[in-house]
């Protein structure tokens, strides 16, 4: 008599392992590349948020003074130039949310401003300011309208 002993193993080779781990790694780094970028697109519109709430507190400002806070033409961190604002035509200044890390910039005179910021999802200068935006990659811009 011939016995033969057949025994079926359970599980999964290391070639069928192999295939899953890359398959969910090549996924996870499609899925990662995606968000980094939306939260870019989301700072991004945080930013441009900032300027126009900061371009409405200016305009009431120059509604009740008839001229804008004046740094003398000099760019100067919004944090400290546009303290006046606070807390009459603002709550509160806004601050720059992350990624980049450059402050919002603010240019002003009696009758003319610009409120600049460094976009992270966008390469073109977009400007509405008179002037030049200030060197150091700051690419967005907004002056009185």
């Amino acid at each position: 008599m011939n016995c033969k002993l057949e025994t079926k193993r359970k599980g999964f080779t290391l070639l069928e392992l192999l295939v899953v781990i890359t398959i969910i790694g090549l996924l996870s780094s499609v899925g990662l590349a995606s968000y980094t970028r939306a939260q870019a697109r989301a700072r991004d519109a945080k930013r441009q948020s900032d300027l126009t709430t900061l371009r409405n507190a200016l305009e009431l400002y120059y509604s009740e003074n008839n001229f804008y806070v004046n740094t003398g033409g000099a760019c100067t961190a919004v944090e400290t130039s546009l303290a006046p604002l606070v807390p009459d035509f603002t709550k509160q200044l806004p601050t720059d949310p992350g990624g980049q890390g450059l402050p919002y910039l603010y240019c002003g005179s009696s009758q003319d401003y610009c409120l600049q910021a460094k976009l992270e999802a966008v390469t073109a200068v977009q400007s509405t300011c008179t002037a030049p935006l200030q060197g150091g990659g700051y690419n967005y811009g907004v002056g009185n309208p």
